[in-house]
Order: C-alpha cells, then sequence, then structure tokens
C-alpha cells in the first residue's frame, strides 16, 4: 500500500538513518577488505581500527554538513556522488594529518591506507546510486509519493505539471490545480479549480506541497495565494515564471540574512570552484608532464620552418571578461594584420600558414602550450573557448547571452568542440550555435562532464575537418 501523508516525514528521517548507517558500514567494510587484500586477514589492529573509528566520526559530521542527507528527491545523482567524494577525499585528508601531526603515521601500511580509500570511495559510489534506484522503483510503484497541489496558469505551472506527469521516478503527484485567471483543464487531477477556491481546499484536504507558479509581476495575486495558504501546513515552494529569460543556475541564496533568489550565477563557486581548479592542476600537470618531449620537438619543428618566435601569443578574453595572454604555437609566418579590417580568422587553405603549421592546426597540436595557461589559472581544461578582443566586441552585440560564457574560465577543449563546433566562424549563426552548447555546458556542469568531454577530445576530438 503506498505511503499516506502521516507516513511521508516519518519515511524520510527512517530513510535518512538509513542513509547515515549504510556510510558507516560501508567505510568500515572498506578497510576490513583493504587489510585483506593488503595482509591477507579480515580482522583490524588496535590502530587501524582506531584510525577507522576516527574516520567513521568525521565522515559523518563531514556528510552532514555536504547536505548528503537532505533529499534529493529531484537532485541530480551526479552532484550527490561528487559531493560525496569531496566529502570523503576532506574526511581522508583530516586523517592523515591528524595521523601525521600525532606521529603515528609510521604504524600504518601505506597501502592499507590507500587501498581504504580508494575501495570507500568506489563502495559507497555504488550505496548511494543502489538507494536512490531503490527509491525510484518504490516511487515508480506509488510509494513514497507526496501529493502536490498547483497553483498558476502559465507557462511555469504547466511545465511543473508536465514534470510532475511525466517523470513518476521524482515521486510527485499532481492532485489539485487551481488556476489564477481560468480553471485549468486537467483530467489527471482530482480536484480543478480557481484561486478564489484555494484556501477552502488547503484547509479540508491534506497535500504535502503546494507549488505556486506566477509570475512576479502579478505581486496581488501572489499576496492572495500566499495569505491564502497561511493556515496550510504543506510544503510551500514558488516557481517564479523565468522560461522567456535565458538565465543560467538560478537558485535561491541567503546573503547576511536576506534571501536572494539567484538570476544568473556561475557554477563555480564554494566547493565546485575548488573541484574544478584541483580537476586543472591534477590533470593539466599530467598531461603537460607527457607532452613535454613532443612540445620541445614541435618547438624544433617551428623553428626550422621559418624565422620568428616559438610561441604565437593573443589577447583573448577570459573568466570575467578579463583580458589575458593565450599561447599556442607558431603556425603561420610572421605577418601584420590590417588596421582598417582588424583581425582576420584562419581560413581553409590560408597563404599565411606553413606546411608544419598546417599539420599543427589540423591535429590541434598548436593548442599545447595552452597547458601552461591552464596550471597560470587563466584557462581550464574544459570551457568555452576564449575568443579574440576584436571577436568578442563583435559578437557581444550580436548574440544573445554572449558574455554569460565567461562566467567559467575558458577552456583549451569545450562541449561545443567535441560537438563539432569548432574552426572558423565565417557566419553569426555559426558562433550562435556554438554559444548555445556553451550555455549548456555552463548549465549542466559537472566533473563527470569535463572527464567525458577531455576523454571525447583525446579519442576523437584533436583531428576534425573544421581544424585549419
Amino acid at each position: 500500500m503506498p505511503f499516506q501523508r502521516g507516513r511521508l516525514k516519518e519515511f524520510s528521517s527512517e530513510f535518512s538513518v538509513l542513509q547515515r548507517l549504510t556510510d558507516l558500514v560501508v567505510i568500515a567494510a572498506a578497510a576490513v577488505l583493504a587489510a585483506w587484500i593488503r595482509f591477507g586477514r579480515l580482522e583490524l589492529t588496535s590502530s587501524e581500527a582506531t584510525a577507522v573509528v576516527i574516520a567513521l566520526l568525521l565522515a559523518y559530521f563531514a556528510f552532514a554538513e555536504f547536505g548528503l542527507y537532505r533529499s534529493w528527491r529531484a537532485g541530480s545523482i551526479a552532484r550527490e556522488i561528487g559531493l560525496l567524494w569531496v566529502g570523503w577525499g576532506g574526511t581522508f585528508l583530516a586523517l592523515t594529518g591528524l595521523l601525521f601531526a600525532l606521529k603515528v603515521g609510521a604504524q600504518y601500511s601505506r597501502l592499507w591506507i590507500g587501498s581504504w580509500f580508494a575501495l570507500a570511495a568506489a563502495l559507497l559510489a555504488v550505496a548511494h546510486v543502489a538507494l536512490r534506484l531503490a527509491l525510484r522503483w518504490l516511487r515508480n510503484r506509488g510509494y513514497n509519493v507526496r501529493t502536490v497541489c498547483l497553483v498558476g496558469d502559465g507557462e511555469a505551472a504547466v511545465r511543473l505539471r508536465e514534470l510532475a506527469g511525466s517523470r513518476a521516478s521524482l515521486g510527485f503527484r499532481v492532485v489539485a490545480w487551481f488556476g489564477v485567471h481560468e480553471r485549468p483543464e486537467d483530467p489527471r487531477a482530482l480536484r480543478v479549480g480557481l484561486l478564489s477556491e484555494l484556501q477552502e481546499y488547503v484547509e479540508s484536504a491534506q497535500v504535502d506541497e503546494v507549488w505556486v507558479a506566477v509570475p512576479l509581476r502579478e505581486e496581488g495575486i501572489l499576496r492572495s495565494t500566499f495569505r491564502a495558504l497561511h493556515h496550510s501546513a504543506a510544503n510551500v515552494r514558488y516557481a517564479p515564471d523565468l522560461y522567456g529569460y535565458e538565465l543560467l543556475n538560478h537558485a535561491v541564496t541567503e546573503i547576511g540574512g536576506v534571501t536572494m533568489m539567484d538570476l544568473s550565477v556561475s557554477p563555480m563557486e564554494g566547493v565546485n570552484r575548488l573541484v574544478k581548479r584541483s580537476e586543472d592542476l591534477v590533470l593539466g600537470g599530467l598531461f603537460l608532464l607527457l607532452a613535454s618531449p613532443l612540445m620541445l620537438l614541435i618547438a624544433l619543428g617551428v623553428k626550422l620552418e621559418s624565422p620568428g618566435p616559438v610561441l604565437f601569443k593573443q589577447r583573448r578574453i577570459g573568466w570575467s571578461g578579463r583580458e589575458f595572454v593565450i599561447y599556442k604555437f607558431r603556425s603561420m609566418r610572421e605577418h601584420v594584420e590590417p588596421v582598417s579590417g582588424g583581425l582576420v580568422q584562419a581560413s581553409r587553405d590560408d597563404p599565411r600558414t606553413t606546411r608544419f603549421g598546417r599539420f599543427l592546426r589540423r591535429t590541434s597540436l598548436d593548442e599545447l602550450p595552452q597547458l601552461i595557461n591552464v596550471l597560470q589559472g587563466r584557462m581550464s581544461l574544459v570551457g568555452p573557448r576564449p575568443h579574440a578582443v576584436e571577436h568578442h566586441q563583435i559578437y557581444i552585440d550580436q548574440i544573445p547571452s554572449y558574455a554569460s560564457r565567461h562566467m567559467v574560465k575558458p577552456g583549451i577543449t569545450g562541449y561545443a568542440q567535441i560537438s563539432g563546433y569548432r574552426g572558423e566562424t565565417d557566419a553569426p549563426e555559426k558562433m550562435q550555435r556554438r554559444v548555445e552548447f556553451d550555455m549548456l555546458y555552463i548549465q549542466r556542469w559537472s566533473l563527470a562532464l569535463d572527464l567525458k568531454i577531455i576523454a571525447l577530445t583525446l579519442f576523437k576530438g584533436l583531428v576534425h575537418e573544421n581544424a585549419y
């Protein structure tokens, strides 16, 4: 039998306890499994057991602090796993730092410590995914479902209705819908009506959630709606009708005790910024180390091909619209850009390109020095490609949301590039499509997405017909 309203909070509490217990058991089990791998025994020494107990306490508070035990009913699994790994990484750093400070680190096997960390990270992720899938399975069968009363008749209300109806795994069921200007037509809802009937309904019926989707400009109607809900014990959520605006990462933030609605913000804040920078330093440093011998050979080839510097430097627009100098291997003969026409983009069969330069551009090897930009912190491995100052000044007035692509660091590769939008932008339509993919990247950013883009770039994105 599906859970009733009276069981929802109880179930949420029980599930939170189950999550916490599962995490603690997984961490302890990973330590025992690591001991079996390293020493061939299934028991822990007193010192190892002490380290495990400390790790359990640290992880318990770290995971709670990162919000892992809140409701993830409509959240992303990828984001939950990302926060899980950040919390576990922080736990392990704190544990090893403590062991070092107490001068007892020599009592522990480094292989056991490393195996424990890796196994726990993997098993924690598996456990959280399994619990999520189990919850989705239950919700698809009518269990742990929250009943919803929807208020509004605009595009936002319609989208919310379709979302709840099409994704049963979210665990929401619309049982009533009250329109502001007209009575909604919804044969699936148990009750439809007008705003004037809302108060009577919420006082007599038991619903878990009330979703208000009324435009901000209709302040009087909003006041009437919230007044009608004054005595309701349901969770009241406001979904402003923002679908006509091109916004990024809109959410709610509290600053100095004042609640603010984020309309367009960078995803690179707080933990995300730390994760992104760590990714760039670790992978960027590794790639630069591996590519160093090849870069020396390319530098020699550039020097032998034609006189001039090995590196080509150009001012481009980066994070927050700031200018920076980008590095590339020089692929053209030295020339002076025409003053009247401004910067001239490279084109197919460009006479300025050297023979060796064509090879470098066709294989994207001319981009390798940008790894230095990454380690400097001026670029990232993945992000929107940076454009020259002259092109920025042209497109910022032509293409909507063009400036929003600078809310993250520019990248050596990006979502647009692996999707085929690279090379010369000789028409505004090409730049428009590139910007659309940049916006998708910023909206969907995650560590998993970055790793996917890097992998696709390495295996099929280095050579492309538009690279010239």
